[in-house]
C-alpha cells in the first residue's frame, strides 16, 4: 500500500508544481502596422497593334511585326475549317506538320457538314485580341482570340524564323 500512496503523492505534487500562466503574464499581441509597397501590376489599357511583350530581347529588326501575321493565321484557320479558305493559301506561313494538322481538321469538318446536310457558308469571324511575347530572339509565342459570333475561341501559335521570315511551327485551336 505504501507504494500506491507514494505514486499518488508524487502525482499530486507534480500537479501542484505546474503553474498556469495568468492573463497578466501573457504579453499583448503587437498591433499590425501597414506599410506602402511598390505597385506590382500595370493598369488595364486598350489594346493597340504592335504592343506585344518582348521578354527575351528584341525581335530582329529585319523581321516584320508578327502581330498582323498572327491575327491573319488565327482567322484563316477557322475559315479553312468552315470550308471558305483553302489550306494551301496558308502553306507559305506554316510548317509541314501544322499544315497536315489543319488539312485534316478541314477535311473532317467538310465531311461532318456533308453528313449533316449543311451547306458551306462564310462565318462572321472577328479577331478580338492578340497577345504575344518573344521568349528569345527569333521566336514568338502568341494567343489569338477569335470571335465566331456564337462563341469565342483561342488559337495558340508559336512562330519561329525560317529563311528570313516568320513561320508557324506550332498551332493549336483551343
Amino acid at each position: 500500500m505504501s507504494s500506491q500512496s507514494h505514486s499518488t503523492r508524487s502525482i499530486s505534487t507534480a500537479i501542484e508544481t505546474v503553474q498556469t500562466p495568468s492573463a497578466a503574464d501573457i504579453p499583448a499581441p503587437a498591433k499590425p502596422t501597414l506599410r506602402v509597397v511598390a505597385k506590382t501590376h500595370e493598369e488595364p489599357r486598350k489594346e493597340c497593334l504592335g504592343e506585344g511583350v518582348l521578354t527575351g530581347g528584341q525581335v530582329a529588326s529585319s523581321l516584320p511585326n508578327p502581330e498582323q501575321l498572327l491575327r491573319n493565321l488565327g482567322r484563316s484557320v477557322f475559315e479553312a475549317m468552315a470550308g471558305v479558305r483553302e489550306v494551301e493559301q496558308m502553306a507559305r506561313w506554316i510548317a509541314p506538320d501544322v499544315y497536315s494538322g489543319i488539312l485534316a481538321r478541314a477535311q473532317h469538318a467538310a465531311r461532318a457538314r456533308r453528313v449533316r446536310g449543311r451547306s458551306m457558308r462564310r462565318p462572321m469571324i472577328e479577331t478580338r485580341s492578340c497577345h504575344w511575347q518573344s521568349p528569345r530572339p527569333g521566336v514568338v509565342e502568341a494567343t489569338v482570340l477569335i470571335d465566331l459570333g456564337t462563341r469565342v475561341r483561342a488559337v495558340a501559335i508559336r512562330l519561329e524564323v525560317f529563311r528570313g521570315r516568320w513561320r508557324a511551327e506550332r498551332l493549336n485551336v483551343l
